[in-house]
């Protein structure tokens, strides 16, 4: 019970529907799932761990509010990480992948055309998660997962990609690293992964400073 109810509440924040600085009521949270404060305890510390909220003695358990600069660290940490699943995917990736990632890139294509972000944001996340998948190294796995829970990434994803023209231009990134992908070109997938994670930063940039603490 402890591990499902971390990664619900894992998904509530990523997501947005529990705010940053919410603070988090073990006998709620256990009304909730239908549980003994116990698990929900043991739940709230292993995310405490994992970055996600802060426990502070006699006044309760709070959703971590992440600093700009925390969140601009954060993506320089993603750029790396996924530059790297994108080599590796180039390197390994079977066919079967590979043609996965086609389909989702031409729902990405949709999604962007009729101007819908939710389901462009949603397609995006698939399509990195399929890259990651692809470039078949567990630890690396590992590390993305925690890296998309930290960045509360389908927040963040949908912050910037309601800016103006973000879609089209994100787009033409992905489409650079499939391109490179397809072609087995490891450096320049790496490349075009990296150049994508840059643009979002500096997107983002633009808007976390009146979103989030400073």
């Amino acid at each position: 019970m402890k591990d499902a109810i971390a990664r619900q509440l894992r998904q509530d924040i990523a997501s947005g529907t529990i705010a940053y600085g919410e603070k988090l009521s073990e006998a709620r949270l256990a009304q909730r799932f239908g549980v003994s404060r116990m698990p929900v305890r043991e739940a709230l510390k292993e995310l405490e761990s994992a970055g996600f909220v802060t426990i502070e003695r006699r006044r309760g358990t709070f959703v971590k509010r992440l600093s700009r600069h925390e969140i601009l660290d954060l993506f320089e940490v993603r750029e790396a990480v996924e530059g790297m699943a994108a080599k590796l995917c180039a390197n390994r990736a079977n066919n079967e992948i590979v043609a996965l990632i086609d389909e989702v890139m031409v729902e990405m294509a949709a999604a962007a055309q009729a101007g819908d972000t939710d389901g462009y944001s949603a397609t995006d996340e698939r399509l990195h998660q399929l890259i990651v998948k692809g470039a078949s190294n567990e630890r690396l796995t590992d590390h993305y997962r925690l890296l998309v829970h930290q960045l509360h990434r389908g927040l963040l994803s949908s912050i910037v990609t309601r800016r103006e023209g973000r879609m089209e231009r994100s787009l033409a990134e992905h489409r650079a690293i499939v391109l490179a992908i397809r072609a087995h070109d490891a450096d320049a997938a790496e490349s075009a992964m990296r150049a994508h994670v840059q643009q979002g930063r500096l997107e983002l940039a633009d808007e976390v400073s009146v979103k989030f603490a400073l």
